[in-house]
């Protein structure tokens, strides 16, 4: 899989906006140390980032000051600091959503055969990927999607995010994106694409079929706490395997699994 990067980074919401390159640089190097419990090296977050190590030690400089990271011991090795404790505690409805979501994932891809993932909003009609479990098959999904940020009118993710809201909101945020033609399939007129979230809204599920990406498929569900949307659920597989017995399937799948979310 192969998506155009302004499917995945861009936010259609705050078109013309600027953006701090360090500031998103400074995040990749949280989240690689995330994936080091044990500690990282300079070294080894250089070759993780493929950042220059002169970028890295400047970024870690600036989030030591900030209390973001820390080396606490002799080894020289850089850890997540208390100030993301902090950050990590405020959003407590999430804590242990990763963990809990990998035996749900893993259960929704045995079941289908096929990659499943969880993400979470980061806006309301933007997502973040924040697990990830790949399907047995050796044609699939090729590219990870964890870690990505997705804001795409085309991705069923943020259709179900628009979906949540009263219709007169999700018309007028609809209205602001800027609609993409990622492919001949895609929907990128603005009132056939608000009759789609009117779908979803009714059904409860997302399905995206070469929209996103020629030969990409997907159907997604919503994972309520108390009333309100906290992360969704989803299948992505190449569409010729998209059959009528496999969406339902999924679907059923990831309707169970978001009930057991939380």
């Amino acid at each position: 899989m192969t998506l155009d990067s302004e499917a995945l980074l861009s936010n259609p919401l705050l078109p013309g906006t600027g953006r701090n390159e360090s500031l998103r640089r400074a995040f990749d190097v949280l989240e690689l140390l995330a994936r080091h419990p044990n500690g990282a090296s300079v070294a080894e977050l250089c070759q993780d980032s493929d950042l220059p190590r002169s970028t890295v030690s400047r970024l870690l400089a600036s989030l030591f000051d900030a209390g973001a990271v820390s080396r606490p011991g002799q080894d020289r090795k850089w850890v997540l600091g208390p100030t993301i404790m902090r950050l990590t505690n405020a959003v407590a409805p999430l804590s242990g959503l990763q963990e809990r979501s990998g035996v749900i994932l893993e259960r929704i891809t045995s079941e289908t055969g096929e990659t499943s993932m969880l993400a979470v909003p980061t806006g309301p009609a933007t997502a973040r990927v924040i697990e990830e479990v790949r399907g047995p098959k050796l044609v699939g999904v090729l590219a990870p999607w964890a870690g990505e940020t997705i804001s795409s009118a085309a991705s069923g993710f943020v259709r179900l995010l628009l979906a949540e809201l009263p219709t007169s909101e999700s018309d007028r945020l609809i209205g602001r994106m800027e609609l993409t033609a990622h492919t001949p399939k895609t929907i990128a007129d603005r009132g056939q694409l608000a009759a789609v979230i009117d779908d979803v809204r009714k059904s409860r599920h997302s399905v995206v079929v070469d929209e996103l990406e020629e030969g990409l498929a997907g159907i997604g569900v919503p994972a309520y706490k108390d009333g309100q949307l906290m992360a969704m659920l989803a299948v992505y597989l190449p569409t010729h395997r998209f059959t009528p017995q496999l969406q339902a399937q999924a679907l059923e799948s990831l309707q169970r699994g978001a009930a057991g979310l939380f």
